[in-house]
């Protein structure tokens, strides 16, 4: 039964989550979850691509769950991926196949690295989940270094209007058990300095949101609002909406 429901700042309306609640919940799904998300392996693709890690980056895994990303990750890139769930912790284990990936039971919303740590960092599937998504990407900011990049994959609903009646209801049975349907990114962006590079609606009537993020340097005028690009690369300028499987 919910018995709670909450309006944050993030634009979510839904059951309160909690960690523990959260914990009970994916240690079943751990058991399937690789077969719900496998229509966004080519999305996951496309993020990594974005991201374009370089030899000897170091990247954090925020939710790296089952490790449904680590085949997209460079064999000489240094990776940490981080869950709060040790059985999706003990199915990542099974894909490491050889790559520089260290696997650590995490909450976060609470990362315990110091500042300024990572080059890269992915964010799939998991501001729509955590119980506070502003403080975890705000944590992933943190984390990693200036000039860094981050990417954040979910199903985001940024628009000025109120969701359709059935998100609505999906997120208030969903909302604390499994995952959110209804959060607003641009909303967790304004408690960061985080400048948004690039937005790619993924389909599903732009519910899935592929984002490429980037902490500003110290004293680096933002130049990112929603919806903006930032003159990286023709990679990121060239980008055009993809559809739900990833495809252009």
């Amino acid at each position: 039964m919910i018995t709670a429901l909450r309006i944050g700042v993030d634009g979510d309306a839904g059951p309160m989550a909690t960690n523990t609640g959260l914990r009970r919940a994916y240690t079943v799904w751990a058991t399937f979850y690789d077969v719900v998300v496998r229509f966004l392996r080519g999305s996951r693709r496309r993020s990594f691509a974005l991201l374009n890690p370089q030899p000897g980056d170091r990247m954090l895994l925020v939710g790296c769950g089952t490790g449904a990303d680590f085949e997209f990750l460079p064999p000489d890139v240094e990776a940490t991926a981080i869950d709060l769930t040790p059985a999706m912790l003990r199915r990542a284990a099974a894909k490491i196949a050889g790559r520089r990936i260290c696997l650590l039971e995490m909450d976060a919303m609470d990362l315990q690295f110091p500042a300024d740590t990572f080059d890269e960092g992915v964010l799939h599937l998991i501001l729509a989940v955590v119980p506070d998504p502003g403080r975890t990407l705000r944590e992933a900011e943190r984390a990693t270094r200036p000039g860094g990049l981050l990417v954040a994959l979910d199903k985001f609903w940024n628009r000025p209007t109120q969701p359709p009646l059935f998100l609505r209801v999906a997120n208030a049975l969903l909302g604390g058990y499994v995952t959110a349907v209804s959060r607003n990114l641009h909303a967790m962006l304004a408690q960061t300095s985080l400048e948004v590079v690039r937005e790619v609606p993924l389909g599903f009537g732009g519910l899935y949101l592929l984002s490429l993020l980037r902490k500003p340097a110290p004293g680096e005028r933002q130049v990112g609002t929603p919806g903006d690009t930032h003159p990286m690369t023709s990679e990121v300028n060239h980008l055009t909406p993809i559809g739900p499987s990833g495809h252009l």
